[in-house]
């Protein structure tokens, strides 16, 4: 089969989990090609990235960037539909939440999540309802929709009407080339590079509403009161949201107690998760939560919101909090701190759960459901 993937959507380093999705799918459709050939169509912000990380896998760069949103639009819906047939393919696969609406060949879409219906207060009204029709247009329309957890699913089918059958749920994963339990003199190597504390929390997060830096701020005051050498350390792109951040810092009277590095490269984050002394995540939504598999890989012990699919993904591993409750969080955060035992039953909790999730099982199952989609259309 001649499997073509529809990456138009990528800024690299903007777009926090889907960025790792298509990364790792690719990586594992490269080990996969000659059972199938496979065409990626990437923008000009993605130049090169495939190239490196997946050579089987043929680039077709397209004369459009993804940060005109308008003219990646219009090059999705009217061009791309002409390239899929003159690349001969045989299905689309479209991993950034839209598709062409009328596409030659079978189309298939990635949704990550409803985000968009569940928390609309998170956007603009115009980009509330841009997503609402594109979303929704680019669902109905395709053969079949991949999905990241059960509750993405059940979304899916309430939201927006569409049969259960035509949805195939697809966990993510954590590379385990990658992320692992660090050694020692590596974390310390990658604390002295950016110049962390000896002991610290750590959130990796975008600085959107949803990821609730406001009450894990408040939790952290709390924390901060009780032991006062621990500090928070917080990683991710500074979108939307990062103001309000800053200025609850402030409030809080933080001070120094809160270091934020920003978006930092693939390749130093397992050895600060490594370092961490916990690792914390309070989000209020996501389709999936991959961070929390990230740091059962590398050996943290997680505290993390007990809001599905988080609760889901974690399976039992983490300390599971309300997020809505920065007693109970800053509370279970301190436990974590103070019990050698409970964060030594956490890390060993999280290498179990970590190791029932591969990136591998998740192109094969994404393979299989294409099939499925294909021979049922």
């Amino acid at each position: 089969m001649r499997i073509g993937i529809n990456a138009l959507y990528l800024i690299p380093g903007r777009v926090g989990g889907s960025e790792i999705y298509l990364r790792n799918i690719c990586k594992q459709f490269n080990a996969l090609a000659g059972a199938h050939d496979f065409v990626i169509f990437v923008n000009k912000e993605s130049s090169g990235v495939f190239e490196a990380i997946a050579p089987r896998v043929r680039v077709v760069e397209c004369a459009v960037r993804a940060e005109n949103r308008p003219a990646r639009i219009l090059w999705e819906q009217f061009v791309l539909p002409f390239q899929t047939k003159g690349h001969r393919l045989d299905v689309l696969l479209s991993a950034g939440m839209t598709a062409p609406f009328i596409c030659p060949v079978p189309s298939y879409v990635m949704i990550y999540d409803l985000q968009h219906v569940n928390m609309p207060r998170n956007f603009s009204w115009w980009y509330l309802l841009f997503l609402k029709g594109i979303i929704y247009l680019s669902a109905k329309s395709a053969d079949g929709i991949l999905t990241l957890s059960e509750k993405s699913k059940n979304d899916i089918i309430r939201h927006y009407g569409i049969k259960g059958e035509k949805i195939t749920v697809t966990y993510l994963a954590a590379d385990g080339n990658v992320f692992f339990r660090r050694a020692p003199e590596e974390a310390a190597a990658v604390r002295k590079k950016y110049n962390l504390p000896e002991r610290f929390i750590l959130y990796i997060a975008s600085s959107l509403p949803h990821k609730n830096y406001g009450r894990l701020l408040e939790a952290y005051k709390r924390v901060k009161e009780k032991e006062a050498g621990v500090k928070l350390v917080l990683i991710g792109a500074r979108d939307y949201g990062f103001e309000a951040i800053e200025k609850k810092i402030a409030a809080l009277g933080l001070g120094k107690g809160v270091v934020f590095l920003g978006w930092l490269p693939f390749e130093d984050i397992p050895a600060i998760y490594s370092a961490a002394e916990v690792f914390v995540f309070p989000s209020l939504h996501e389709g999936f939560g991959i961070p929390v598999i990230e740091a059962f890989s590398c050996g943290a012990p997680v505290v993390c919101s007990k809001v599905e699919p988080v609760g889901e993904v974690a399976g039992g591993a983490a300390l599971l909090v309300d997020p809505l409750d920065t007693d109970e969080m800053a509370g279970r955060i301190l436990e974590v701190l103070r019990d050698a035992e409970l964060r030594e039953k956490l890390i060993r909790d999280g290498f179990t759960r970590a190791a029932e999730f591969s990136w591998e099982k998740t192109a094969r199952d994404t393979l299989s459901a294409i099939n499925v989609f294909y021979s049922a259309r």
